[in-house]
Order: structure tokens, then sequence, then C-alpha cells
């Protein structure tokens, strides 16, 4: 019997991916623009579609810093996949919500679901830093307490077992044919390997969820007193408890049972008063309290779409964050959530003197070329021109190492360019139209059009049924600078070519947005990850 999900699936996913991106970790797909314009289209489509049938594509691969010298490798799948992904989650997400600890406790923290909310998937209020306050109340109002145990899951993401999720899949969810797509889905991305799920998306947030309920359950019947926020774990100690004990169930539960590690490195067992003074530390931030109180503000609102208001935002200006931030990036070890908590601030604030840090410090601020290139968005759009002169600097720190060595870096420069914020001439864009991987070359698509480079678009059009499908798309998109008769004619060509779900919506969309095309895809999804 043929499987199709509801209506209602895909429009919250859709929703939700159009108002906090498909990733945190990559630029958000172009072709978000597309769903937001045209989601009713898409969904009366994508209803129609046998997902029994259907064959997902994998997902691009590319490696991203984690800290100064750790990596990760994250995955951006296809528009029409990443949709038809986050939909299956979501018509299971009450099954998979009621095989987790209850939602009153803190035991397991993080994204619960609950799509009641327009646009959100998950539980307000459970955002990190809430679980730090949520443990201040628990540690200061428990005199018990004497000491907590601090550990974490090695590379949680890309360890978690395949099987054992199928299983997890099956026992929340029997029969669902949302589930049999979530598994095909993921045993696709992961053709390579038999563990691993997808970095970066809702849908593996709420799977990665699903995977530790076993230990969240085993841990509870145990009597173990923990709470949870993804892979973090905080076990509370009361007098004559054993630490190694405890360390001891939850290692042999997660290597048992699930094939996950805990990090040894990031173990460790502090007193009750340590504990409180480092949760203080973790929710004041920075040095004094004027200064905490200000940051408080903005840690509290990071993953939020709410501006902070005008107090907030002056209490900000008054800090000195550009010495905040060249304090912290000096740091032999330093701290990467800080450091995007600062970039935030920035952000926000725009203090003066940015503009000339970033241009007197681009080459040594390009490892973290996301927060980087976000603020140069909200400075140029304040004070457009202002970077006017950085393309060269940008095409060289593209073009040697770290950025032609880790793909997310690249990625992030590229932006720079496709959103305009740094303004590219056809003679400099030579530099690097050969740069080699698939995610380049979407960029470099729309680039090209931005420079009204027609003879490109005129020269490969007749082959563009040779690209790839995930960058058919963008080369589509960027020939919208050839003239609109000799458009709008090759598009007419291209149905047979390019006909998958939702292909002759998008050739509609550009067709009618044609003087548009760039700048709606230029523009980037609110940066508000949930």
């Amino acid at each position: 019997m043929a499987f199709k999900l509801s209506a209602a699936a895909l429009e919250k996913a859709i929703q939700h991916l159009c108002k906090y991106g498909d990733t945190d970790v990559f630029p958000h797909l172009p072709e978000l623009a597309f769903f937001r314009d045209e989601s009713a289209a898409v969904v009366e489509e994508l209803k129609q579609l046998d997902l029994d049938v259907y064959n997902p594509g994998g997902a691009f691969e590319a490696l991203a810093p984690k800290s100064r010298y750790g990596f990760r490798i994250t995955h951006q799948l296809g528009a029409v996949d990443t949709v038809l992904l986050l939909a299956a989650v979501i018509e299971i997400g009450p099954l998979i919500e009621t095989r987790r600890p209850s939602a009153q406790g803190l035991e397991a923290f993080s994204y619960r679901f609950d799509d009641t909310i327009e646009g959100s998937l998950f539980l307000q209020n459970r955002t990190y830093k809430d679980w730090l306050h949520a443990q201040q109340s628990r540690v200061q109002g428990s005199l018990k307490i004497k000491q907590v145990v601090l550990t974490d899951i090695s590379d949680f993401y890309a360890r978690i077992n395949f099987h054992r999720l199928e299983n997890l899949l099956d026992e929340a969810a029997p029969g669902h044919g949302a589930a049999k797509y979530i598994r095909k889905t993921i045993k696709v991305i992961r053709a390579k390997q038999s563990f691993g799920l997808p970095v970066g998306g809702t849908a593996a947030r709420l799977l990665a969820e699903l995977a530790l309920s076993d230990t969240d359950k085993a841990l509870m019947d145990h009597g173990i007193s923990v709470t949870r926020f993804v892979d973090d774990f905080r076990i509370f100690l009361n007098a004559g408890d054993d630490p190694y004990d405890v360390l001891s169930f939850l290692a042999q539960q997660l290597s048992i049972n699930e094939g996950l590690s805990l990090n040894a490195a990031k173990t460790r067992v502090m007193s009750r008063a340590e504990y409180i003074g480092k949760l203080k530390g973790l929710t004041s931030d920075i040095s004094d309290e004027a200064e905490g109180e200000a940051l408080e503000s903005l840690t509290a609102d990071i993953y939020f779409d709410d501006a902070p208001n005008v107090e907030d935002i002056e209490a900000l200006k008054a800090l000195n964050l550009l010495g905040f931030l060249q304090e912290e990036i000096g740091k032999d070890n330093y701290d990467i959530g800080r450091i995007k908590v600062i970039f935030r601030a920035l952000k926000i604030a725009k203090p003066g003197g940015a503009v000339d840090y970033i241009v007197a410090n681009f080459s040594e601020l390009v490892v973290f070329a996301k927060e980087v290139s976000l603020l140069m968005q909200a400075l140029e759009e304040d004070t457009p021109g202002c970077f006017d002169g950085l393309a060269d600097s940008v095409i060289s720190a593209i073009l040697k190492p770290p950025a032609s060595s880790v793909q997310l870096i690249r990625t992030w420069l590229l932006e720079l360019f496709v959103r305009a914020t740094v303004p590219i001439t056809a003679l400099q864009f030579k530099q690097m139209e050969n740069l080699p991987s698939l995610l380049d070359r979407r960029q470099l698509h729309i680039i090209r059009s931005r420079t009204d480079n027609k003879h490109f678009f005129r020269m490969n059009k007749a082959a563009v049924g040779q690209i790839p499908p995930f960058e058919q798309p963008a080369f589509i998109s960027g020939a919208v600078c050839l003239p609109t008769d000799e458009y709008e004619n090759w598009l007419a060509t291209l149905k047979p070519i390019f006909s998958g779900p939702t292909c002759h919506l998008f050739l509609k969309w550009v067709k009618a947005n044609k003087d548009k095309v760039i700048s709606k895809l230029g523009a980037s999804a609110d940066d508000h990850p949930e």
C-alpha cells in the first residue's frame, strides 16, 4: 500500500524550514525562497508522492571545523529531500515523544516535540540556556546534592548505530510508512557506513533524541538523578554516591546497547559549590556583573527570533565586544560557544569600528567564516558598500588554507559574494571559477549571474541534463541573466530533463520571478536556529 505524507506535516515542515533554515551549519538552501513563495503548490504536489517508491538522493558531505584543531563531517540534503525527511519525522513526532521521559522533568531536556506553535517544532523555553538555569534551580534547591558528574558522548551524531535506530523506529511507530521512509533516507545518506545521522538538520535532532530514549529510561529505572541536553549528561550525586559507579553504569548502557562511548577527556566530577559557580559563570558570561547582565539577555535570546529590546541593545553597545572577541580568539584553546555568542552580540549591537576591525583582521577571522559572514551582512545592510574593497582579500582566503582545506569555511566565504555582501567583478571571479566541489559550483552559478556572465550560461545551457540534480536549480537560477526571450524559450526545453518532484513548479517560479530570483536566492533565512 502506498504511503503518502499528510498535507499538515508537509506544511509544518516547509514553515519550519523557511523560518529556521534547513541546517544550522551550511548557508540555507537557496530553494527555500521558492518553497516560501509557492508553499501551497509544493504541498499539493508532494502530498501525492508515493514514498514507498520514491528514492531520495544522497546528501552533500563536507568537512567543518569543530574546535581549533578539531573537525566533523556535516551534511546537506537536496531541497525536496529535506522537506520530505522533516515531514516524515513530524508525522511520527508525537510517537517519538511518548517514548521519552515526561517533559515536566529535567531528564531529557532538549528538543521536546511540540508543533502547536506555527513555524516551530519544539517546546518553547528548552534551550541550552534554559537547561543551565534549570540545573541551577535543581542544585541550589537541594542540599542533598553533594557532587555533579559532567560527561558527554564522543562523536554522538556520527556514531549513532543505524540498526539500533531502525529498531527504535519500529518500536515507536510499528508499520508506519513515515518510519520506513526515514530508514530508507538515512540508509542512502550513510551508504558507506552502518552508523551516523546527517548532522545539522531538525529531523536529525528528533531522531537523535529517539536514539537515547532507552538510555534515559535505563538511568531513571536505576534511580540515577540525571539531566541531559542532547549528548551532554549531568548526574547529581548525594552523599555516599560513588561517581565511578554511575559512570560505569552509563558507559555500559551506551557501549553494550547503543554502540556509543563516553568522552573521557570531558568527563569530570565537581563539588556542589564548584558546579554552582560554574553555572553562574556560564549564565552570566564574560567578566563582570554589568557585562554579564547584558550578555545574559543576549544568550537567552540566541535561539529565538524575537529581537532584543532597546535596553538590551544599548547594554550590548556599552561593552567592548571587539576586545572580548580579540581576547577569546587569541587563546590557545578558545571556546567556540563563547565566540559565537560574541559574534551574535556584535551582529545585534553593530558597534563603531566593527567594519574596520573585520577588514584589518579578515585573514585571521576566516576560520569563523559563518559568524563573520553573517556579521558582515548585517553591517553592510546598515552601511551599504562598507566592504566594497574586500573582494581580493576574500578570494585570497578562499584559495588557501584553511578555506581550501575545509569546505564549510570556503562555503561561507563564497556566501559573501552570493549575498552581495562583498561585490565582485567578472575579472576577479575568474580566479576562483574552477573550484572543484559540487557545493562550490552551486554558489558559483549564482555569483556568475551577479557578474552578468551571459556567455557561460549560453555556452552550457544545452548540457544542463549532465549537471548533477543537486546543482541544476542553481544553474537554472543563475541563467536568469540571459535575455528574457532566450531564457523563457530555454526553460520550455527543460521540462523533460528537469522533471523530479516540484521541478516544473520551480521552472514556473523562476520564469515568473526572473528579475528577482538572484536577490531572493541570495537572501538568507532568518538567523535564529531553533
